[in-house]
């Protein structure tokens, strides 16, 4: 297989995917709270619910002996299709939040673990960061544009045209998805390795995960406190974590040379901490831009180096580290996305929730790497023989 093209073939996908989702998915909170009036604490439903589905996606895909990695990718991204489909036609908030929940707990996993998986594949040690680095760059390239396209959508036209225009573009990156297919492994295994990353590992994915439960639906919930004109929060969007992107690119080719990940995951989860105290001080929209985007700038390392760290423990069952990655993150997110809407129920504000952040922050900081790494243990069968 050319490698080479292979990772070209990949990154053209995330950045289709990327680009189709951040433009119109951005605003699936947005529309459920100033279109169909859910409160405040229920807008994180769907994913919560989500993330839920996502948990068991991954244990059935550890049970498995071989699935169709390629077949997998498909089925995940029909389902991102059902999901912008129901904003076009389900009218109740409730309903239409725990049926989006139902699409997106099955697309998110059923694409991401096999793109993850092909991912690991694509590396070895002395690359393994840049490239983690240029995949993790994709995102806030996309959500540099996308967000604000789909808010001047909205602004100039509706809502209707920013799913109708989402579901196209899902249904072109699933085109090359099937033009990609021959450098796509048919037959795959993958077995969720708790022994084989650690103790100190499995604890700070959790953490990570966790993490990500609150920024990922808090930075939506404090941005709507500030406006809810969908042209305003677009542009907002649109400038989160760009340079984050670059500077990922930098340090990961560093951590290749070098082979200290673990140093840049600390820097980076210690000091996106002062950036969430920052947006918790946020009085404005203004300064909640410059503060989440100093926090986007910080912590967008946590999460391509942390993946780096699985994978080199993994070395040879990478598949493993992007199943495994999967099924930890995944509690961490339910966890705490359950807890966020817990505390806005009983009446604290997404700004006082956003310090939810700091502890699990903490916890990444556990992450450590291990050349050897004690033997693996796996949680769905026995692990089969090495794939690469």
């Amino acid at each position: 297989m050319n490698t080479k093209r292979a990772f070209v073939g990949l990154m053209g996908i995330e950045t289709m995917l990327a680009f189709g989702n951040t433009f119109a998915a951005s605003f699936n909170i947005v529309y459920l709270y100033t279109q169909l009036d859910m409160p405040l604490w229920s807008l994180p439903t769907y994913l919560g619910l989500g993330f839920f589905i996502a948990i068991f996606a991954s244990l059935w895909m550890s049970w498995r002996s071989r699935f169709d990695l390629r077949n997998a990718m498909l089925f995940g991204l029909a389902c991102l299709c059902v999901e912008y489909s129901l904003f076009l036609f389900v009218n109740d908030g409730y309903v239409l939040a725990i049926a989006v929940g139902l699409a997106f707990g099955l697309h998110y996993p059923f694409f991401w673990v096999p793109f993850n998986a092909l991912m690991t594949q694509l590396t070895e040690k002395n690359d393994r960061g840049v490239k983690y680095g240029v995949s993790f760059f994709i995102w806030p390239l996309a959500t540099f544009v996308a967000p604000f396209l789909g808010g001047l959508v909205i602004g100039y036209a509706n809502y209707q045209l920013l799913f109708g225009l989402g579901i196209a573009m899902i249904v072109a990156t699933a085109a090359v998805v099937l033009a990609y297919r021959k450098y796509i492994p048919s037959g795959q295994e993958m077995k969720i390795q708790l022994k084989g990353i650690g103790r100190r590992n499995t604890v700070a994915v959790l953490g990570e995960g966790a993490f990500e439960g609150v920024f990922w639906v808090d930075i939506t919930l404090v941005a709507l406190m500030f406006s809810q004109d969908e042209i305003e929060l677009g542009t907002l969007f649109a400038v989160f974590g760009l340079s984050a992107g670059i500077m990922g690119i930098i340090l990961g080719k560093v951590s290749d040379k070098i082979q200290n990940r673990v140093f840049f995951l600390r820097v980076s989860a210690l000091t996106s901490i002062p950036c969430v105290i920052l947006v918790y001080f946020a009085d404005s929209l203004t300064a909640y831009g410059f503060a989440n985007g100093l926090l986007e700038f910080a912590a967008f390392m946590f999460p391509m180096f942390m993946f780096a760290i699985l994978t080199d423990r993994l070395e040879t069952r990478k598949n493993d580290s992007a199943v495994t990655r999967e099924f930890l993150l995944d509690l961490g997110r339910v966890s705490t996305i359950g807890l966020l809407m817990v505390m806005l129920y009983v009446g604290f504000t997404p700004q006082e929730c956003f310090l939810l952040c700091i502890p699990f922050l903490l916890i990444g900081t556990l992450a450590k790497e291990d050349k050897k790494g004690p033997a693996p243990v796996t949680i769905g069968g026995t692990h089969p023989d090495p794939l690469h």
